[in-house]
């Protein structure tokens, strides 16, 4: 009797052993635990860039506007009139914050103009050569676009045009008051058949309380 009581204990006695361990492990240390899930958190958003363009889109949200030229073949052959000139009259009324002029213009059939090239330009009889340099930037493209507020409008008063020149710098924005009408004039200066206004746009906004329009 006391074999089989031996043996019984013999055999109940490793896995008791097994069952203390664990019990031990689970009361005294932090095997068993199960670690809470590791909180990753999300990136922080990218930071907002300055725009590249910031009065090309400036312009471009302006919701009142005047197109004054628009797919206009113009070239200026020597000793003979001007092909393609544009003259019009422009009638202001009321008060401007910002007026902006916005210029696509090509040559040789598509093409951005060369030094050999200018855009000629006046309002009121105020102008001259625009002065690409100067232009506020724009997105680029295959044609020349130029972009200027009217309070700093950049000119040569003469050709042949150079960038190397310094220009003459001329307050148009001054000429858009209530009640003006005013002598708009333009063309390319290209000895060359090919040349093209293909767009000449106003875009502004009123002064508060102001209904004013350009047409």
């Amino acid at each position: 009797m006391q074999e089989i009581v031996k043996n019984i204990i013999n055999k109940a006695v490793p896995p008791l052993l097994v069952i203390a361990a664990v019990v031990f492990l689970f009361v005294f240390t932090d095997i068993f635990k199960k670690e809470p899930p590791v909180m990753i958190p999300p990136p922080p958003p990218p930071p907002i860039q300055p725009s590249e363009f910031p009065d090309y889109e400036a312009f471009k949200s302006m919701e009142k506007k005047l197109v004054l030229v628009e797919n206009r073949e113009t070239f200026s052959p020597k000793n003979k009139p001007i092909i393609g000139r544009v003259k019009k009259t422009i009638e202001v009324g009321g008060e401007f914050s910002r007026i902006y002029i916005y210029i696509e213009a090509s040559v040789d059939n598509g093409k951005p103009l060369t030094q050999w090239d200018s855009i000629y330009m006046s309002i009121q009889y105020v102008g001259g050569h625009i002065f690409r340099f100067n232009s506020l930037k724009v997105s680029s493209d295959t044609v020349t676009k130029l972009l200027y507020g009217l309070n700093q409008m950049p000119f040569l008063e003469s050709i042949p045009y150079s960038e190397t020149k310094t220009p003459i710098i001329k307050n148009w924005f001054a000429l858009f008051r209530d009640g003006a009408r005013l002598e708009f004039d333009a063309f390319i200066s290209t000895l060359r058949q090919g040349g093209k206004l293909n767009l000449v746009e106003l875009r502004y906004e009123c002064e508060t309380n102001s209904d004013c329009f350009i047409k």
